[in-house]
């Protein structure tokens, strides 16, 4: 590791210069001094090696804690000395994604390890879904004068997490009361399907590997179990991830919003019995959970994909060249039946002709289409947003509702359904679309 002497250190050479030249020339007693100067010179080198020696073979173990957003997510360092000797001023930054906000742990610092001791680094951030990138360490060794250093260089290894949307609970039980409320949700019925309906007696005709000989065990008479009768209805969620989507407060972004609604419409159609996919996109890849799928599984594979989402880090991202591979994505997994495709997006200037066409060319075959845009200039301004920057805040988000709105209208008038509501009602909106359909 390459050692850099400082500018405090260039100053020290030069005090070492101008005391031998006054030994020299005016008192020789100061040669003395000269020589404790110097002697402390290269003592501090000497420590600084020595230091760096023990910082490149310390180990480092890495630990994340977390559930899902909005949830405190924990992460820990702990470093390992093996060595009897201890490692002193050790300077430390840790790096992490700029999207990420650190409310407990300090970000910089110094550490002092003492030999054969281990010292734990904790720091907590507020989670975000996505995936997310904490760590390594940067660190820097310097002797105890500052005349030495080393270049900054990393231990330790990256941390990556991925965060699921939370799901609404509160807001899944309002979805069960108003569907319900509204006749929506006809009752189970009996019919040609695998899940349990009933037990019923024995007819004529009757399958013999559906007789339920307990019951015959028991009241001497045959019976057989019913099962209930299916109905079915598929639901393919197609989320921008672009950076865009990100703007706005903390977990307050559109993704945000639509990857809790889609995570909460999720958890009830699961319940439903109806199957569902999802694809996530953003300027470089695309996400999909693959062909649709039903019940626990089907949730779980939506939330898994929102969770892979990633920050584009790009500083002039573009994402409206991607639709046509996005049409690919979805007709790959689009089932033959007629199904619901719900496009959760901003459609602005650079992205409603892509959307056009893509719609247009999903309703072609016969699927339903809908553009989802989430309103969420009516929200409060969540506490990390400085009181200061309200009204820039509020003026640049209304421009930009401005410019999506005038995208929907555009879809509109060329025949596309657009959903663009506040997060709860767009919830209750594609619920109801969902249960109507399955009604008739």
């Amino acid at each position: 590791m390459t050692i850099v002497l400082t500018h405090r250190g260039k100053a020290y050479l030069v005090l070492v210069a101008f005391t031998a030249t006054l030994a020299l020339f005016i008192d020789y007693k100061l040669i003395v001094g000269f020589a404790l100067l110097v002697s402390i010179f290269y003592a501090m080198k000497f420590h600084v090696e020595i230091s760096t020696a023990l910082v490149e073979r310390l180990e480092v173990s890495s630990r994340a804690s977390y559930t899902v957003e909005r949830e405190p997510l924990i992460v820990e360092y702990t470093l390992f000395n093996r060595s009897r000797y201890s490692i002193l001023w050790l300077e430390y930054s840790l790096e992490y994604e700029s999207a990420l906000a650190l409310t407990e742990g300090a970000k910089a610092g110094l550490l002092v390890l003492p030999g054969r001791s281990t010292v734990t680094l904790r720091f907590v951030f507020k989670a975000r879904t996505g995936a997310h990138w904490i760590g390594p360490f940067k660190v820097v060794v310097r002797d105890l004068l500052g005349l030495f250093r080393t270049r900054e260089f990393e231990v330790g290894s990256k941390v990556v997490v991925s965060i699921p949307p939370a799901i609404e609970t509160a807001l899944v039980r309002r979805l069960y009361v108003f569907t319900r409320s509204a006749g929506l949700v006809k009752t189970r019925s009996p019919g040609e399907g695998v899940e349990f309906y009933d037990v019923r007696e024995y007819k004529p005709g009757d399958e013999p590997r559906r007789l339920v000989w307990r019951v015959f065990a028991s009241r001497g008479k045959l019976a057989v179990w019913e099962a209930e009768k299916e109905t079915y209805q598929g639901l393919v969620y197609v989320i921008d991830s672009c950076k865009d989507m990100w703007t706005g407060p903390y977990n307050q972004s559109v993704f945000e919003h639509s990857a809790r609604i889609v995570a909460s419409i999720a958890r009830y159609v699961s319940k439903r019995g109806y199957a569902q996919s999802i694809i996530l996109f953003d300027e470089r890849r695309i996400l999909s959970s693959g062909k649709l799928s039903f019940g626990s599984q089907g949730v779980a594979r939506v939330l898994e994909t929102i969770s892979r989402a990633e920050i584009s880090s790009g500083e002039r991202a573009r994402c409206d060249d991607v639709w046509e591979r996005v049409l690919k994505e979805i007709i790959s997994i689009l089932p033959r039946e007629r199904a619901f495709v719900f496009i959760f997006t901003r459609p602005g200037a650079k992205r409603w002709e892509g959307l056009l066409n893509l719609s247009l060319k999903l309703q072609s075959m016969g699927h339903e289409v809908y553009v989802v845009t989430p309103i969420i200039t009516a929200y409060d301004l969540t506490p990390e947003m400085p009181s200061k920057l309200y009204s820039v805040y509020r003026a640049k988000q209304l421009s930009i509702l401005k410019e999506d709105l005038d995208g929907l209208l555009k879809l509109r008038e060329a025949g596309i359904n657009v959903i663009s509501m506040t997060p709860q009602l767009v919830a209750q909106r594609i619920v109801q679309l969902i249960e109507a359909r399955a009604s008739i």
